[in-house]
């Protein structure tokens, strides 16, 4: 089973808490296969942050895609003076065995 495409929907983020949705569309049902990943972070070019990793829960299955959904207490938000990401990586598994993979990053900006 391949990943044919992924779809980042922001949620909602404040200095409290911040979530976001990862579709990860797939070449085939998704029935049978598993998807799960996680995500690590703040991670910000210059500044000393203590890294934490965060599931990614699976919240909806349809026919050729799954959702994964994360969420982050007290995140690092993205400014332009402090542009803290968190990166994401996403496994796709067929009884047992990796049949592909991706990873990204993700900034999560304040509304």
């Amino acid at each position: 089973m391949r990943i044919v495409s992924l779809d980042i929907e922001p949620g909602r983020a404040s200095q409290a808490s911040a979530d976001f949705v990862i579709r990860v569309n797939l070449d085939g049902p998704a029935a049978g296969c598993a998807v799960a990943g996680r995500v690590v972070g703040p991670r910000c070019p210059g500044v000393s942050t203590v890294e934490v990793a965060y599931p990614l829960v699976e919240v909806a299955r349809s026919d050729t895609a799954v959702s994964l959904k994360c969420v982050i207490p007290e995140p690092s938000l993205w400014t332009p003076e402090a542009p803290f990401l968190y990166a994401w990586s996403i496994d796709v598994e067929v009884d047992g065995e990796q049949t592909d993979s991706r990873a990204g990053a993700v900034s999560l900006r304040g509304q």
